[in-house]
C-alpha cells in the first residue's frame, strides 16, 4: 500500500457527519444518566440553539453573502443550511415559504426521531431541532416572532412534523 489511505470528498463528509451525530448523541445520553433527562433536555436545546448560531455564522460566510433580507432568500439560504448539515438520509424535508415572514417545514423523515426510538427515550425526548433553526434565525438577524415551545416528537406520537415559523 502506498501513500495515506484516502476518501473522496463525499466519503470524508458523510464519515465526519456520523462521527459528529455519534458525538451528540453520546453526549445527551451522558448528560442524561448523570442528571436526568429533564437537565439533559434542558441542556441539549441551550446547546442546539448556540449551534445553530455558530453554524449559520459560518454557512453565510463560506457562501460568501450577505444575511437575507426578505423570506424569498431566508428560505434559500434555510434549504442550503438542511442540505449541508442533515442532507437525506439524515432528513427527508420540504421547505417552503408561506408569506413574506413566515415558511414551513415540514420533516418526511428525521434522524433524530429515529436515534431517540432505538434509545427508548422517544416519549421523554424533547425535540431540540426547532431550538438550533432559532438559533440560524437568530444569527442572521431575523429572530423568530415566538420562542419554540418545548415538545415532543410529534413523529412519536403519530403525528407529522409540521412548523411553521414566522419571524418577528
Amino acid at each position: 500500500m502506498g501513500g495515506e489511505p484516502t476518501l473522496s470528498d463525499e466519503q470524508e463528509n458523510e464519515l465526519l457527519r456520523k462521527c459528529w451525530y455519534t458525538h451528540d448523541a453520546r453526549w445527551f445520553m451522558s448528560v442524561a444518566q448523570e442528571f436526568g433527562l429533564e437537565a439533559a433536555n434542558r441542556l441539549n436545546k441551550r446547546t442546539c440553539r448556540a449551534l445553530g448560531e455558530a453554524e449559520m455564522r459560518r454557512l453565510i460566510k463560506a457562501l460568501g453573502i450577505a444575511a437575507p433580507t426578505d423570506m424569498r432568500e431566508l428560505v434559500r439560504v434555510v434549504k442550503t443550511a438542511f442540505r449541508l448539515f442533515t442532507p437525506p438520509p439524515l432528513m427527508e424535508l420540504e421547505v417552503r415559504m408561506i408569506d413574506d415572514r413566515s415558511w414551513e417545514g415540514w420533516m418526511k423523515s428525521c434522524f433524530i426521531h429515529d436515534n431517540v426510538v432505538k434509545a427508548g427515550i422517544g416519549p421523554f425526548y424533547v425535540c431540540a431541532a426547532i431550538d438550533r433553526i432559532q438559533g440560524w434565525h437568530e444569527a442572521l438577524g431575523l429572530p423568530l416572532a415566538e420562542e419554540p415551545p418545548d415538545s415532543h416528537c410529534p413523529k412519536i406520537e403519530g403525528r407529522e412534523c409540521r412548523h411553521v415559523l414566522t419571524i418577528r
